[in-house]
């Protein structure tokens, strides 16, 4: 049979793929300027489209609404569209990773902290402009992640850890000062959302001068940076100074990043999405990519604000901003799921084990850590604060409230540890330290399902809102593992189409949070994730899971040991590579659906947990997946017993203040790590 399928295969050769790049473009681009084209014709309503142009009279309200309002806003639209492309193709190509884009450097959540603490705090230095504190704030974000990133010889999948950690620890900020403070920050939201309105053709010049001396520099840096296709290691052997290279690269897209940012906010998704279409349309090698890529994230990002202008124009939605950067992905998703089969690259994320730790610190660093878990609950129960101030809990208070503090106990203890198993359960099974439940989407479909519940039914029951949840995190699940099937279920895609789900769920959330809506607020508290609204018959459920899910845990063990070596090398031991991602894939997206029901879609334990188990001694899969699951009930059986008494009388979600708690253990374990090996 084998000898059968090879003289079919020579003397029948496969045709080469075909080529879908102008097809893409022009089907992008066109229905764009047709619409474009309306909504000038309907602007200049008979006047002279040359005249507005070129020379327009400022008595005319015609004339200037079409030269200072539509004109730089499609020339605005192209040229951000153009720079995140572009951006996005350097950073995927040094970083050798699919799943990479500008947020990767930590510009987008760096210039919102920046903006959110000046306009809370600081509000007197808004006078120096928006784009200057955007720009310090994202310049210092990758300033710090290039810090960490520094002391592991800025590989490649240094940056990638230390881009997550800065983002997820910049929103995290972002998100707390949003709580305290909704009504100040409503307006900075909105903006948040990429807000692509023009009032004159200054912020475009600014742009398109960005962009031109960026194409500049991406050509001249075009031949050293075909080396990357072949790998860090052989590019150092041909001469190459990859770390500086890498940097210079960086800089390029940081820069392009940051002019967009600073002029119209945040716009997601065009960055990851342009340079996936252009490679799965056809554009094989950088030099085509480069070329491509920023046109066709131009043609996304104007066919999208076209539109976002026409739906904003509609009676339903008259009321409301819709911000385009928010909406960019409900365009790009679509296109992306329906063209992955043809991807045929291979992110270079694979894991690397921790060779700098000590034997010593193996045996010990999992008795530390069950001590403080053990502490940790004692105390959450006996110290507390009160208008009095800190005290120890008087046996008979403790009594009184154990009807409130057990349930909030278990749901904390159950959602951290599916979280932690679910992260470590992924990264193991893909070797790829990026993987986490918030990337499979799961998340995001949960929190989508909240958000139908509140617009559709209307109905802040918190009954109503698990339910929806529950729906829209299975719907999720289904549609990852129908999707995941076409490619059997193979690492890299699952996370491609896991980030693309959760882009288009996080795409209509942040419309809705955007959009003025009253009911913004609510979801809000509910995004970062509270155990406030746990009853007791649900946390005995969520405490029976994550024991079902650990217990289950060691059949898996094999599966994940040989997994991480390669799928070629698990299919050789005989382990049914397609079976075992199958039944990994759905335990752990089980645990995070349920895990989101209680703390929401933005804690990143699945994240932070399994790093801090490995780093601390967790070699092995099962001893990892205990490790961390441990570890995620640690975090957020502190996250919520801090989240209670900080900021008393007030309360903080337990989520949130996970996420502000994990991310200096991980800044400070990648530091030792970089220490030790310099």
């Amino acid at each position: 049979m084998g000898l059968r399928s090879s003289r079919v295969a020579l003397t029948r050769p496969s045709a080469p793929p075909r080529d879908w790049r102008l097809a893409l473009f022009a089907g992008l681009m066109l229905p764009a300027a047709c619409l474009a084209a309306l909504h000038l014709h309907g602007a200049l309503d008979g006047a002279s489209f040359w005249k507005a142009l070129v020379s327009p009279d400022l008595t005319d309200m015609r004339d200037v609404l079409v030269h200072e309002s539509v004109l730089p806003r499609i020339a605005m639209t192209l040229l951000c569209g153009t720079a995140l492309g572009l951006a996005g193709v350097l950073v995927q190509q040094v970083l050798r990773n699919p799943l990479a884009e500008p947020m990767t450097l930590g510009i987008f959540p760096g210039a919102y902290l920046g903006l959110a603490v000046v306009s809370v705090w600081l509000p007197g230095w808004l006078a120096a402009g928006r784009e200057t504190i955007a720009l310090a704030g994202g310049a210092l974000a990758m300033i710090l992640v290039l810090g960490l990133a520094w002391l592991q010889r800025m590989s490649s999948l240094a940056v990638i850890l230390a881009g997550m950690v800065v983002n997820l620890y910049c929103g995290a900020i972002s998100l707390a000062i949003g709580v305290m403070h909704f009504d100040l920050l409503q307006g900075l939201q909105i903006w948040g959302g990429g807000a692509l309105d023009q009032t004159g053709w200054r912020s475009a010049a600014r742009v398109a001068a960005s962009v031109g001396g960026c194409a500049l520099a991406s050509a001249l840096l075009h031949r050293p940076l075909q080396l990357f296709d072949a790998g860090d290691a052989t590019a150092r052997n041909l001469g190459a100074a990859v770390g500086w290279m890498r940097g210079a690269a960086l800089l390029v897209a940081v820069v392009l990043t940051a002019s967009v940012v600073a002029q119209v906010g945040v716009i997601g998704f065009v960055g990851l999405a342009a340079p996936l279409l252009a490679r799965l349309t056809g554009a094989r090698r950088l030099r085509d990519r480069l070329v491509w890529a920023p046109l066709l994230g131009a043609a996304l990002l104007f066919l999208t604000d076209e539109l976002v202008r026409i739906v904003s124009q509609g009676e339903l939605f008259s009321a409301h901003l819709i911000p385009t950067g928010t909406v960019t992905s409900m365009i790009g998703v679509p296109l992306l799921v329906v063209l992955l089969p043809r991807l045929r690259t291979t992110p270079d994320i694979r894991e690397t084990h921790d060779r700098g730790t000590s034997p010593h610190a193996v045996r010990t660093m999992p008795l530390v850590w069950a001590a403080l878990f053990a502490i940790t609950c004692a105390l959450s129960f006996v110290v507390t604060r009160g208008p009095d101030g800190w005290r120890f809990a008087h046996p008979a208070d403790i009594d009184a409230l154990l009807f409130w503090r057990v349930p909030h106990l278990l749901a904390a203890l159950a959602a951290g540890s599916l979280l932690g198993a679910a992260g470590a359960l992924l990264q193991r099974m893909t070797a790829n330290p990026m993987a986490s439940p918030d990337l499979l989407g799961v998340g995001s479909g949960g929190m989508f399902g909240v958000v139908a519940v509140l617009l559709i039914a209307g109905s802040f029951e918190p009954a109503a809102l698990f339910a929806g949840s529950v729906a829209g995190a299975c719907t999720t699940l289904g549609l990852l593992l129908w999707l995941g099937r076409r490619a059997r279920f193979a690492p890299e895609r699952l996370l491609l189409v896991g980030l693309s789900i959760s882009a288009l769920f996080q795409a209509v959330v942040g419309a809705v949070m955007a959009s003025g809506d009253p009911r913004a607020g609510v979801l809000l508290d509910l995004l970062v994730g509270s155990t406030y609204y746990i009853e007791p018959a649900m946390a005995l459920l969520m405490a029976v899971l994550a024991m079902s899910v650990l217990a289950v845990a060691p059949l898996f063990a094999r599966w994940l040991a040989a997994l991480g070596a390669g799928p070629q090398v698990a299919a050789s031991i005989g382990v049914p590579v397609g079976r075992a991602r199958f039944g990994l894939l759905l335990l752990a997206a089980v645990s995070t659906a349920a895990a989101t029901v209680v703390v929401g879609p933005l804690s990143f334990v699945g994240l932070i947990a399994p790093h801090i188990a490995r780093l601390s001694g967790g070699r092995r899969p099962l001893p990892q997946v205990y490790l961390a699951a441990m570890l995620g009930a640690l975090l957020m059986v502190v996250a919520d017993w801090l989240g209670r008494q900080i900021p008393y009388p007030e309360q903080l979600p337990a989520g949130l203040v996970a996420t502000l708690l994990g991310g200096p253990w991980l800044v400070m374990l990648i530091l030792l790590r970089g220490a030790r090996q310099t």
